[in-house]
């Protein structure tokens, strides 16, 4: 395998180093069609994309880092309206719906806890979100979402192991604005959104922006209490935002937002082929259960944010300072079989988040030769479920009384408070004409304490039994870094070659404080890629080679029907990444991407596996993982989206055919669960008066209705899974813009 992973990486770097250097040569003869770099642009070439990925704006296309940017636009005309199915235009990019979580994976890095930070980092508006339960949202007023791919543990922290989602929302201008729109579907679910923008003072502009939705009939039905299973009861989000601009040197941007959300999800069925303890009834849909309760997720919070930015002659000053609260709820019946055997329930107020952070950053102006990033990140989060808990039948156990000292009940009580400081750097200097060195680095000191540690057991008999745990704090002080290389082999033609570190952190199991802690995870990735433009920049062209080398998983196993997360886990992963946008002509463009991953496990002993039981259930054991596949790690996939747009006598006519193919991943380590390889298809066309202010969309998402997986695990009493992706869905969206 060592010698497989030395191949990819001399290839990798030909790749870079060898064909952009081919194209660069043959670029004083132009190919037909092609235009030289002397040569005007075409009036149909590709407009420049801006992010911030290095913390600074710059064009993509000089970014020596794996990115996929789409901007709100791009977003609503795919179907992409939440970031559970940004799959569609970002391949690598998958996630799943936990207890109400958003839980993203990046070329098969991420987790299947609902209780930790994940390794892929949430920034909205510069602001990080560790709660992964604010990732379930809709994206009304989004400007753009860049997804980096890889290690981003030098600027953007600890946690982003496996990479970055920002997400830049509107900004509120002097001249007003106003977006509104309405929707319904074929569930009856009704979206209606709004956005207003201008100014209400010299030097002061505001925003606002509105959405809510509501689902008047659910996907399935409950079996037993004759209620709708996976409809959206609400949704409502709002966001506020006010820029002052004191001067032509200082800005300050305020930001608030609040949603609010609640949903009947997590209905469980068993996975195809196998059986809860007692057997189910027939299920007409896979999103029909047999629960005796209506399980549900929510959750409530927001926050607020203060930026200040400041331009003196040589840097930028911006300070960032952002406090947030949440607070879920949520129950579900593990073993839905009509007759009540085991609940999970969270009751609104139990399990808590709350943060507070403090960034500054410094970063150098200009286009000089030397360029240079300063900072430093201050981290303070408190996480608990005061309690969670487990109710146990007479059933579970086999019984038609319940073992006297069996529990009946079991209340866990884990919070943790986590306090953490990194300062960071990172610089760039020109070595030669056109070839940039890129050094970056970080320092993490964390610390970590288990505040509340108590399991309360409350048997058959009537005793209750208290088992308190006081584990000593974690410490980390773990350094990351960043080397890169590029060099501009001609105005469109940049190739690079990169070393990056990232950890993410480790941590208590507050759903099992029985467990031991967790330890910190690291990874050592290794890229190299080339980023071009061709045809007079009718064509962008990118392409990305890595290597990972990763140490100290962080894997999430069901043990006693309680969740926890261990280490012991060594995984190798090795893949490409191709993004394309081509402007065929001025009215019909496409775009879309691909990615071919190998992610396995190199060592993994004494991973719990399961065989099924003939009579129900599971059999758990310990196996050793090695060689499975990483879960949620998908050999191939790849997107393409098609626009095309027409100016006609009564106005404009755009339609969009936006598809991809997802490979099969698995859920677990032992790799039983899976969930098989499909394609989603959304398209729309939408019509929009000459004067621009109103646009009527017809538009069709999943249209192959394919069943996807959200939620699964494999435990004793059997294997419940949550289809949780919507089915085919069409409808129709109105949309009034004022200018």
């Amino acid at each position: 395998m060592q010698g497989t992973s030395s191949r990819i990486a001399i290839a990798a770097t030909l790749v870079v180093f060898g064909l952009p250097a081919a194209a660069h040569a043959q670029s004083t003869v132009p190919a037909a069609g092609q235009a030289s770099p002397s040569e005007p642009q075409a009036d149909n070439a590709l407009g420049d994309i801006v992010v911030t990925a290095q913390r600074r704006s710059e064009n993509l296309q000089k970014v020596p880092i794996v990115i996929t940017a789409v901007s709100g636009d791009q977003l609503a005309k795919s179907g992409v309206t939440s970031l559970a199915t940004l799959n569609t235009l970002a391949p690598g990019f998958n996630s799943r719906n936990v207890s109400g979580a958003f839980q993203p994976s990046i070329r098969g890095v991420g987790t299947s806890s609902n209780v930790v930070e994940n390794p892929v980092a949430l920034y909205i508006d510069g602001v990080y979100l560790p709660q992964q339960r604010e990732g379930i949202r809709e994206l009304p007023d989004v400007e753009q979402i860049a997804v980096l791919k890889g290690p981003q543990g030098t600027l953007f922290g600890r946690n982003a192991t496996g990479g970055v989602i920002q997400i830049t929302t509107r900004t509120p201008t002097q001249k007003f604005e106003f977006d509104g729109q309405l929707g319904i579907d074929n569930y009856a679910t009704f979206r209606a959104g709004a956005f207003v923008s201008g100014g209400l003072a010299e030097g002061l502009a505001g925003s606002l922006s509105v959405d809510y939705a509501k689902q008047g009939d659910g996907y399935g039905t409950n079996r037993t209490t004759g209620n709708d299973t996976f409809k959206l009861r609400h949704s409502l989000g709002l966001r506020g935002k006010l820029v002052w601009t004191l001067d032509d040197r200082t800005d300050v941007t305020v930001i608030g937002d609040y949603m609010s959300r609640r949903e009947n999800a997590f209905s469980f069925v068993p996975y195809p082929g196998t059986s809860f303890l007692l057997p189910t009834g027939p299920l007409s849909s896979k999103f029909d259960t047999y629960s005796p309760i209506d399980p549900f997720t929510a959750f409530k919070g927001g926050g607020a944010s203060l930026t200040i930015a400041h331009s003196f002659d040589f840097a930028k000053l911006v300070s960032i300072t952002s406090y947030r609260r949440g607070s879920s709820s949520y129950s579900f019946d593990d073993v839905p079989v009509g007759v009540p055997i085991f609940y999970v329930q969270v009751d609104p107020g139990s399990q808590i988040n709350k943060d507070f952070t403090q960034e500054l950053q410094l970063v150098s102006t200009g286009t000089s030769r030397f360029t240079w990033t300063v900072g430093a990140f201050y981290y303070f989060n408190r996480l608990g479920n005061l309690p969670i808990t487990r109710t146990f039948s007479p059933v579970f156990y086999g019984a038609i009384v319940g073992p006297p000292t069996a529990n009946r009940v079991s209340q866990v009580y884990g919070s943790e408070r986590t306090e953490s400081f990194a300062p960071f750097a990172q610089v760039g200097l020109e070595l030669f004409e056109d070839t940039k060195l890129t050094l970056g680095g970080r320092y993490t000191y964390e610390k970590r304490d288990l505040t509340t540690g108590l399991v309360v057991n409350t048997r058959f008999n009537g005793t209750v039994v208290n088992l308190p745990f006081t584990p000593a704090p974690l410490t980390i002080k773990r350094p990351t870094w960043r080397i890169a290389l590029d060099h501009q082999f001609g105005p469109d033609v940049l190739g690079y070659v990169s070393y990056n570190r990232g950890i993410k952190s480790g941590g208590f199991n507050i759903l099992n404080p029985a467990n031991p802690s967790y330890l910190p995870e690291r990874l050592d990735a290794y890229e190299a890629g080339f980023k071009t433009e061709l045809f007079g920049r009718r064509l962008r062209f990118n392409l990305g080679g890595f290597y990972y080398d990763y140490n100290n998983l962080q894997v999430t196993q069901f043990v006693n029907v309680a969740q926890s997360i261990v280490n012991g886990a060594k995984g190798e992963l090795y893949g490409l990444d191709v993004d394309f946008n081509a402007r065929i002509t001025p009215e019909f463009s496409l775009s879309g991407g691909l990615e071919l991953l190998h992610a396995e496990f190199t060592q993994y002993p004494n991973a719990v596996g399961s065989i099924p039981k003939a009579t129900g259930g599971a059999t758990l054991t310990a196996i050793d993982a090695s060689g499975k596949r990483i879960p949620q790690a998908q050999n191939f996939v790849g997107s393409l989206a098609a626009d095309y747009e027409k100016e006609v006598s009564f106005g404009t006519l755009h339609f969009n055919a936006t598809g991809s193919y997802n490979g099969d991943y698995y859920i677990e380590p032992d790799n039983f669960l899976r969930q098989p390889a499909y394609v989603m298809l959304n398209s729309s066309l939408a019509w929009t008066t000459r004067d621009r202010r109103l646009t009527l969309t017809v538009w069709g998402r999943n249209l192959f209705d394919k069943r996807i997986i959200f939620n699964a695990s494999s435990q004793a009493v059997g294997y419940p899974i949550s289809y949780g992706q919507p089915p085919r869905t069409y409808g129709l969206t109105a949309k009034v813009s004022i200018r």
